[in-house]
């Protein structure tokens, strides 16, 4: 059985604030990949639309270092104001800013051995 996507109680203002502005804002739940998928006027911006207190999954890590190597504007927003900064290229936040899940378990040592650390030196997850 397949669980729905979590959403957060921030993403509805958020998405309505893009649409305000004239973006096309469409909702992804694909494992890794950011929440919300906004176009206009050919430029692609992607948000991950956390809590303040929310972390982010290794797998977004992931995903987001792989988005930004590839040119594509990637960043975490918690508010409709932060969101429209981010698509105006006022990236505030991303996956290299914030704090990431711990792995549990037998999880936790092999990940520390397979994923190099992607946080900002001296900072640890």
């Amino acid at each position: 059985m397949r669980w729905a996507a979590q959403r957060d109680k921030a993403e509805p203002a958020v998405v309505q604030a893009l649409q305000l502005a004239g973006w096309t804002v469409e909702k992804v739940s694909a494992p890794g990949f950011p929440d919300l998928l906004c176009v206009r006027r050919g430029q692609v911006v992607l948000l991950e639309v956390k809590s303040e207190r929310g972390r982010m999954q290794r797998a977004q890590v992931e995903l987001h270092a792989r988005v930004r190597a590839a040119g594509l504007v990637v960043a975490v927003v918690t508010t409709p104001e932060e969101a429209l900064a981010a698509v105006r290229g006022e990236v505030r936040r991303s996956a290299l800013t914030e704090r990431a899940e711990k792995p549990r378990g037998a999880a936790r040592s092999l990940l520390s051995r397979a994923v190099p650390n992607t946080y900002p030196k001296g900072e640890k997850p």
